[in-house]
């Protein structure tokens, strides 16, 4: 192993992208500090997640293997253990319409994740590689310099003021690199100059507000009250769910879209408790958050930063899963770190690997930005509408898969001919969603030409021309 002691990275906040960048880049003998805001006790969220097999199986954690309904094998918990997986396994997930008077069975890519003893063993194993990891430390803003270019690469980042939670002291810290990985508050990226399109507040359109509570089952009571794994697809602008966590225990949940029309999540929740005896009072955990699901940055990267995760806004923009992605992020800046150690800076030419990688080498940046187009248009259906299209299979169990699943797929011809007979009694409904498809599809293909190298004036154009095609899905 090469040691790169010289070269330093700090990375703010311990989430599943930071902790494994860090963990990455520690194996490779490159100097890293992680700063953490809360204490390590307290890492992750207070629940069990969906997230993506393949992300796990690439962040190099093995994929339990399934049998009889139930996941056997390194990493899965007993009834009460510290282990990753919950042992109740899903394959087949059945999503409902908002009224439950139509139901697709899809094929879900996904396992359930205990997100608390993940982020522990993530930061454990970062600071086993050489991390240093301090912990009651948060970054409050970047150290930079302007170089008078108004564009993306208008700044060079040098480092970050970091603040003692306990004393509430500041102090400098200067870094080759800064990676922020704190959250979709995103601190840091929002303290850099406008003009760089990177530094712009998340607006509150694009966020869902979520509620999730594991309740403990009635053993005696699950053979007659029945509770699927299931999603409640489009309920409130968003989706209720159900999801069995082990023989004794069951997660009910609800995101809705962050609108003061909307109801509360958790009243959602009760209601949907209410109907189900063996669903008992008791609560083991859960919790209520916000969930980024607006559209990625452009750009995860300026000289000497990069941004990871929900500061980014990478999760899947049709469920609010953004561990995968912040985790695949992680992993694809590896290679950008590496031609940064090799000259001795974080340059953009550099670190564009990232966006390229994200955008144009893997499908994921393009799909994430076609559901984002996708998304906004289809929280404009009313539950009428929604009813409706799951009957008459325009919501088939092909699209819902592929969106649940994170991936756009462009409708094929006799799909398109489908929509156009079944739809035909309601013209309204149709122009909807024909619409939010010609969206998709401008998003997905203007994607695919995103620059492969870093350019001012070619990145400007593609960043004006993706803007323009993601608000005339708003405003249309």
């Amino acid at each position: 192993m090469t040691e790169n002691k010289k070269f330093h990275i700090v990375v703010i906040g311990a989430g599943p992208g930071g902790t494994l960048l860090a963990r990455e880049c520690a194996r490779r003998g490159i100097r890293v500090t992680l700063y953490e805001k809360g204490r390590y006790e307290k890492l992750g969220h207070d629940w069990s997640d969906a997230v993506e097999r393949s992300a796990i199986a690439a962040a190099g954690f093995q994929i339990p293997e399934r049998k009889d309904g139930r996941w056997y094998g390194k990493y899965v918990k007993e009834n009460s253990g510290k282990g990753l997986y919950e042992p109740h396994a899903v394959d087949k997930l059945t999503v409902y319409s908002p009224d439950y008077s139509s139901a697709k069975l899809i094929t879900f890519k996904m396992i359930t994740l205990d997100r608390q003893n993940f982020a522990q063993l993530l930061a454990d194993q970062a600071a086993e590689a050489g991390a240093e990891i301090k912990y009651g430390f948060s970054g409050t803003t970047l150290l930079y310099r302007e170089t008078g270019a108004k564009s993306l690469d208008g700044v060079e980042v040098y480092g970050v003021k970091i603040k003692n939670e306990t004393t509430g002291e500041e102090s400098e810290v200067t870094a080759d690199l800064v990676v922020e990985s704190s959250g979709f508050s995103s601190i840091l990226r929002t303290s850099l100059p406008l003009y760089t399109g990177i530094a712009d507040p998340f607006k509150p359109d694009d966020f869902a507000l979520v509620h999730r509570e594991v309740r403990k089952l009635d053993k005696n009571l699950t053979e007659t009250d029945i509770y699927p794994d299931h999603y409640r697809y489009g309920f409130f602008t968003g989706y209720q769910w159900t999801h069995v966590h082990s023989d004794g225990s069951i997660d009910v949940g609800a995101g809705v879209q962050n609108k003061e029309s909307n109801p509360d999540p958790e009243d959602l929740i009760k209601e949907c408790i209410s109907r189900h005896p063996s669903i008992l009072k008791e609560k083991i955990r859960g919790g209520r958050s916000l969930c980024i699901v607006g559209l990625p940055l452009k750009s995860f990267v300026t000289n000497g930063f990069i941004i990871l995760g929900d500061a980014a806004a990478t999760s899947v923009p049709t469920t609010g899963c953004g561990a995968g992605s912040a985790m695949f992020a992680a992993l694809w800046s590896i290679p950008a770190i590496e031609a940064s150690v090799k000259t001795g800076k974080a340059g953009i030419a550099d670190l564009w690997k990232l966006n390229k990688a994200f955008y144009l080498d893997n499908p994921r940046g393009s799909n994430i930005a076609a559901l984002s187009a996708l998304r906004v248009i289809l929280q404009t259906l009313t539950h009428e509408e929604l009813n409706f299209l799951f009957k008459k299979d325009l919501m088939d169990e092909k699209s819902l898969e592929s969106a649940i699943n994170g991936v756009y797929v462009k409708p094929s011809l006799s799909q398109i001919i489908k929509t156009l007979i079944r739809g035909i009694t309601r013209p309204t409904t149709l122009a909807k969603l024909s619409r939010a498809t010609s969206e998709g599809n401008r998003m997905f293909a203007h994607y695919k030409n995103f620059p492969p190298e870093y350019n001012a004036i070619k990145f400007a154009d593609w960043k004006n021309k993706a803007d323009k095609i993601f608000h005339e899905a708003y405003e249309n």
